[in-house]
């Protein structure tokens, strides 16, 4: 029994299904998210969630830490850690400048840079159909964000970067974190996120009260945020793309926008129009073209052989 969930767990189709809810928690902490940046600065947000979640991956996964802190371990760690800090920043960053719908869309297309910069880190040519699946799926993610028009600004160059590095970041872990200790190099990119965040926390905004954190309207969010959003979600996502192909588990991934709509209507902030309606088909159709497509090839291909 323990050997049949251990090759469950190691399975591409049991990988996939961990970024599907990887996708909806982040979804689910949209609206939880904007109500706490009201009260907590952007960096102090991130310094004070990333060190729970650095506190809680040394806990639970010591023994693969201490066993693992040989120089090629560290500095991937450390260079995934500071490709998803600058993804988080620079996003941010643009959020002030541009509209959330353009920002929410902007991060989402990390999902059609995947395979190419797969490509350019030698993990080989991208797939015709996983091409056409990332561009359907930004699409969708152009209906589901967008209703105010798309002329480019400051903001919107500065949000495409964060997702050229969150894109980086996604492929690095699938190229290096399948010879390396997951666990050890996910412990080291919390350790950067946190540090990194807390230095820009200190230079450029003020520290939260102690008396604002402990409000249950914030205290709350942030555990959620600290243990499920950020310890359990991206272990979870360095995991998974160790075992799945980064194309597919970049479109995967980008299901957290329009899962973050849809918590937002369930929410009741936000209305469902025929526009979100679309998207969202628009966006399980990639899903199908990445993921059912090439089990269809295959057996179409078996069943001319036969012929």
């Amino acid at each position: 029994m323990r050997e049949q969930l251990g090759r469950l767990a190691r399975s591409a189709g049991f990988c996939k299904v961990l970024l599907v809810c990887c996708a909806l928690i982040w979804g689910s902490s949209f609206f939880l998210m904007k109500d706490v940046m009201d009260l907590v600065p952007p960096f102090w947000l991130l310094a004070i969630r990333f060190t729970m979640a650095v506190a809680l991956m040394l806990v639970v996964f010591w023994k693969q830490f201490s066993s693992h802190l040989d120089r090629r371990t560290i500095s991937v760690g450390l260079v995934i850690g500071f490709l998803e800090w600058a993804g988080y920043a620079v996003q941010t960053l643009g959020l002030t400048l541009t509209t959330p719908g353009k920002n929410a869309f902007l991060t989402g297309t990390y999902c059609v840079m995947v395979p190419f910069c797969a490509w350019l880190l030698g993990m080989g040519r991208p797939k015709r159909y996983d091409v056409v699946a990332a561009f359907v799926c930004l699409a969708g993610l152009g209906l589901v964000a967008l209703d105010n028009g798309f002329p480019l600004n400051a903001g919107d160059l500065l949000t495409l970067l964060g997702a050229v590095f969150y894109a980086l970041q996604l492929v690095v872990v699938a190229k290096e974190g399948q010879e390396l200790d997951v666990w050890a190099i996910t412990a080291w990119q919390f350790i950067v996120m946190a540090l990194a965040s807390l230095v820009c926390g200190l230079v450029w905004e003020q520290p939260p009260a102690i008396s604002t954190l402990l409000e249950p309207n914030v205290f709350w969010p942030f555990v959620y945020f600290g243990v499920v959003c950020s310890f359990f979600c991206l272990t979870v996502l360095n995991y998974a793309f160790t075992k799945v192909d980064p194309t597919e588990g970049g479109i995967l991934s980008s299901l957290e926008s329009p899962s973050g709509v849809l918590f937002s209507v369930l929410a009741g902030r936000e209305v469902l129009t025929g526009r979100l309606v679309s998207g969202f088909a628009l966006i399980f159709l990639a899903v199908l073209i990445s993921n059912a497509y090439p089990a269809w090839q295959e057996r179409w291909q078996a069943r001319k052989a036969r012929r």
